[in-house]
Order: C-alpha cells, then structure tokens, then sequence
C-alpha cells in the first residue's frame, strides 16, 4: 500500500467517524413530537443537470438514489444514506453520507469525478435542499487535483408519501 491510498482511506474513515459522531451527539434531544414513519419519497431535483430521485425511509434512517445520463460527457448520479434529525408532517432535517459521480460542464472547466461526503438536507413540504462538502476519491481529466473537497448539494421538490 503506498502513502496516497493510505492516506485516502484515513480520510474516508475520518469522515465516516465524524458522520457516526455527529449524528450521535445530535440525537433526538429537544425534538419531543418526531412522528416517523416508514414511506416512500419522489421528486425532481436540480444541480448541474434537472434529474429524478426516489428514496425511502424506515423510520429514522433513510435512502435516496438521484441522477440522470444524457450523454458520457454530462451525467450525474447521487447516492445518499441518511439519518433524520428531525421529523414532522410539514418538515424533516437530516445528515447524509453520499457518494456522486459527476460528468458535467461550467464555463471554466469540464469535471468526470467520483466523490464522498457528508451533507445536510431539509424538506420543508416538499421544497428540498441540500448542502455538504465531497473529498474527490477519482478524477478522470486531473482538474480536481489540488481540490482537498469539493462543494456538493442540489434543490428541487421531493414529495413525502406519509401516511399521517
């Protein structure tokens, strides 16, 4: 194992842990009404590319798959595990550990990139929005190099199907 792989898997682990950490020392405290429940969620979201996302929850712990391929130049696929911080009919915050790949265009730079991270989303009926921060763990056109993180998250409407 040479330095680089070594040091790339003590990133991941130092993000993982603090996922683990932050999610413990967050809990449930003070939020005394938290209705969850298991449901499904679809809904249109945006970020470099407009893209579908279907998720489900089973209670506090949640999945969400979001992308869409035009063509091998510009694609985008979000892959999050979520836990939720706080539930209720109207409104749900969560932390999320996702995983991206990233094939797309600014007027600066092309990017083909896989990424992982840690976010925060919250969906306030069905108004979606989520931010966080990716360490880069594969760039295939080399701009990404002197990039320690990069910045990751997309908006739009995801639609909660609860049954309360």
């Amino acid at each position: 194992m040479n330095i680089s792989t070594a040091g790339s898997r003590m990133s991941r682990l130092s993000l993982l842990a603090f996922a683990v950490l932050l999610v413990i020392v967050t809990g449930y405290a003070g939020t005394e009404g938290n209705d969850h429940l298991s449901y499904p969620e679809l809904g249109i979201t945006v970020s470099s590319l407009i893209h579908p996302s279907i998720g489900y929850w089973w209670d506090h712990i949640g999945v969400r798959f979001t992308g869409m391929y035009l063509n091998s130049d510009h694609h985008e696929f979000h892959f999050n595990l979520a836990y939720g911080i706080y539930e209720s009919g109207k409104v749900q915050h969560s932390i999320n550990l996702l995983t991206s790949w990233i094939a797309a265009s600014d007027p600066g730079a092309d990017y083909k990139y896989g990424a992982t991270g840690i976010a925060y989303s919250i969906n306030c009926r069905g108004i979606f929005f989520e931010i966080g921060v990716a360490r880069p763990w594969r760039d295939d056109i080399g701009n990404l190099a002197n990039n320690t993180v990069v910045p990751c998250g997309y908006f739009g409407y995801i639609y909660r199907f609860r049954s309360k």
